[in-house]
């Protein structure tokens, strides 16, 4: 189901408090008979909004598809849908750096609209404190499959549950940020949530400054250590 949104996009990082959790896996899913890059996908899935029995996976393209899922589970494997939102002002310009364009007005002499989605599925069924392993797929409308890497989901902590939180902002591409990301990591080990506060980036309806800014700084590629 594809739909359109006024912006739900920059309505994201308004949102105080996300919770984004991105814990790899080792455990298969399934057997993949063709493997596709997950680099296609524009990032890697996330975590967003747990409850005592459910979470939502959301993840981004640059293209529409045909289907968009999440498989999930460890014995016995479920599926839940995505609903896809088309991002209606992301735009690359002449000051963008993104691609080819390292200067200004290289690729882009004025503001060009550029075509992303917004997939998000709910994840059911979940029992707090009990990660399972999942992965989302999406189709193309040429039938190419597009897989994500594996990563772990769970819903809300059980209450008094330890738990390491990160709590960040101000990110805005500023040229230390994936290495202070690192230096968490390293001291305190895998991380259980983000609470971001705000300022993800400096022009939110810049495109490559959330997803692929060519100077390294972009928002996903940093938190998601890509």
């Amino acid at each position: 189901m594809v739909k359109f949104s006024i912006s739900r996009f920059i309505l994201m990082a308004a949102i105080v408090i996300g919770v984004i959790v991105l814990v790899p896996t080792i455990k298969q899913i399934t057997q993949q008979r063709a493997m596709t890059s997950a680099y296609e996908l524009l990032t890697d899935p996330f975590l967003q909004f747990p409850t005592k029995d459910s979470v939502r996976v959301v993840w981004f393209t640059e293209f529409p598809g045909s289907r968009h899922t999440v498989t999930y589970g460890t014995s016995s494997y479920r599926k839940a849908t995505a609903t896809t939102t088309k991002l209606s002002r992301t735009r690359e310009d002449e000051k963008s750096r993104v691609g080819n364009q390292t200067e200004d007005a290289q690729l882009y002499q004025k503001p060009i609209m550029r075509d992303i989605w917004r997939h998000e599925a709910i994840v059911t069924g979940l029992t707090p404190g009990l990660a399972v392993p999942y992965q989302v797929t999406s189709v193309k409308e040429n039938g190419q499959v597009v897989r994500s890497k594996l990563f772990s989901l769970s819903a809300l902590p059980n209450p008094e549950t330890p738990q390491k939180i990160l709590l960040t902002s101000d990110h805005q591409l500023m040229p230390m940020t994936a290495a202070n990301l690192q230096k968490v990591v390293e001291t305190v080990g895998q991380i259980d949530g983000v609470f971001y506060v705000g300022d993800l980036v400096n022009i939110p309806d810049r495109a490559s400054e959330w997803f692929d800014d060519n100077r390294g700084g972009a928002f996903f590629p940093c938190l998601q250590g890509r």
